[in-house]
């Protein structure tokens, strides 16, 4: 079982200033504060905490004992009844329905309601890439006409979509193929000669705009196998939401996807640049026939893309580090949070004379991570602790809260605050807007299925890989 950390904030109940009840409620009947239980995703804990503390102060009656766990570990927590929450806050809606697939597989009924989520914060689902890798992939893409997506391209370069012989390929061979590989297989007429140079970047120390030069051939030999990594599916929303996107993209190619689909899409794309997201629900029938019928060649191809790899990392955070700790010899890019990236362009600006650049790729199609929270009753709530845990659920999402929330790196869950107009130094979206951080765009989303096949798409991939 997973060792928790101690609750990091409780409420001073000694505090004696005069306590709003628009904001915290009438006052307990019996004069005892009211505990409100919080689980939460661990990459929130900054901004949690700073909210808790501001909260305490407002609402002295209210206790927040929240405590941090990541998203699929505190699912999991819950179903083996190590840790019993008021609410509960994991990064994605894909990990509320793995719990409710897996609740009801014991029980009668779900301790919440999963049509009453909340969005607290947003936070989309991107790769982080180091940019000579990015020169190299954006050409081997935009020449790639094999009708497979993205995420199969770039996840699982060079591995086929039936892969052969698995049964006598050595283990360490289970892995995507290289970066030489890979670009010498994409029309080779075409790439005898060098692509044009690649966009104007602009320096860090100098701020002077450049002309970054497209890696030689013998840079991408060295550069070996193709290294875009996920978190570990099995403890990590991001490793999830990243299963989630690759099978998606293996079972109904984009062009299998609905043609009216297809249309909204560029339809939203062709208006004026701003922030929103279309939802692929028209996809959600073909995507859950489809991947029935292609279940057992997409574990196959899974085998044979991931088996071999090393062990992923637990956490989208603790890998987003590692890619600037350990550098382009170990990762190309990882997908990660949104959030999650805005730490590693500080570090980056820290070393600037020696480090190389990154970039931030929005892919299409992605997961936006609406942060959701859930109201648990198991038939012991009370009405008093249900209305604190409403109460504290609107603190998250005021204006004051939500404006810490962004400076955290979140977008905000409030639709009345917009990050442009957030015109602070603490804005991070507008502060590293130069390694491609997008304020206004649309995010395209895969379809969500039920909890019953994130469950189904887990165990795929533990076959698939022989992991938990």
């Amino acid at each position: 079982m997973l060792d928790l950390p101690r609750p990091s904030r409780l409420a001073d109940v000694s505090i004696t200033n005069e306590v709003s009840s628009e904001t915290c409620g009438s006052a307990p009947q019996d004069g005892h504060p009211v505990i409100v239980e919080m689980l939460y995703s661990g990459d929130k804990r900054a901004w949690i905490d700073e909210a808790a503390t501001r909260f305490a102060k407002i609402c002295p009656k209210i206790q927040i004992k929240a405590t941090a766990a990541s998203s699929v570990e505190g699912a999991d927590l819950i179903l083996k009844g190590g840790v019993k929450p008021t609410i509960w806050s994991p990064a994605d809606d894909l990990v509320l329905r793995y719990l409710d697939a897996r609740w009801r597989e014991v029980h009668d009924r779900s301790p919440f309601d999963i049509t009453k989520q909340v969005s607290l914060v947003r936070s989309p689902l991107l790769v982080l890439i180091w940019e000579d890798r990015l020169e190299v992939l954006e050409a081997i893409l935009d020449k790639t006409r094999n009708g497979e997506g993205s995420w199969v391209n770039s996840l699982c370069s060079g591995v086929p979509r039936d892969p052969q012989d698995l049964e006598i390929m050595a283990l360490e061979h289970k892995v995507p193929g290289t970066w030489s590989d890979w670009y010498g297989s994409v029309d080779p007429a075409a790439l005898s000669q060098q692509p044009a140079p690649a966009a104007r970047r602009v320096d860090k120390r100098t701020k002077r705009a450049y002309i970054a030069p497209f890696p030689t051939v013998d840079e991408i030999k060295r550069w070996g196998q193709v290294k875009i990594t996920h978190s570990s599916p099995t403890r990590s929303a991001e490793g999830l939401e990243a299963l989630y996107l690759m099978a998606y993209e293996y079972a109904l190619p984009p062009n299998d996807r609905p043609a009216a689909l297809k249309e909204l899409i560029n339809e939203a794309l062709e208006q004026p640049a701003k922030e929103g997201i279309v939802r692929s629900e028209l996809a959600e029938t073909d995507f859950a026939r489809s991947f029935q019928e292609r279940r057992e060649p997409f574990q196959r191809w899974l085998e044979r893309c991931e088996a071999g790899a090393p062990p992923p990392t637990a956490s989208a955070d603790l890998l987003t580090d590692a890619m600037f700790s350990l550098g382009a010899s170990r990762y190309d890019a990882v997908v990660t949070q949104e959030h999650l990236i805005f730490t590693v362009f500080q570090q980056i600006d820290m070393h600037a004379d020696v480090m190389a650049e990154v970039r931030v790729v929005y892919p299409r199609p992605t997961i936006v991570n609406e942060h959701p929270v859930v109201i648990f009753d198991d038939g012991q709530l009370t009405a008093e602790q249900r209305t604190a845990a409403e109460k504290w659920i609107d603190f998250l999402r005021s204006m004051e809260i939500q404006k810490l929330a962004v400076k955290r790196g979140f977008r905000p869950a409030n639709p009345e605050l917009k990050l442009r107009n957030i015109d602070d130094t603490d804005n991070p979206f507008l502060k590293f807007r130069r390694y491609g951080v997008e304020l206004d765009t649309t995010f395209v989303e895969a379809p969500r299925l039920d909890g019953k096949f994130v469950a189904e798409l887990v165990r795929t991939w533990r076959d698939a890989t022989g992991r938990h």
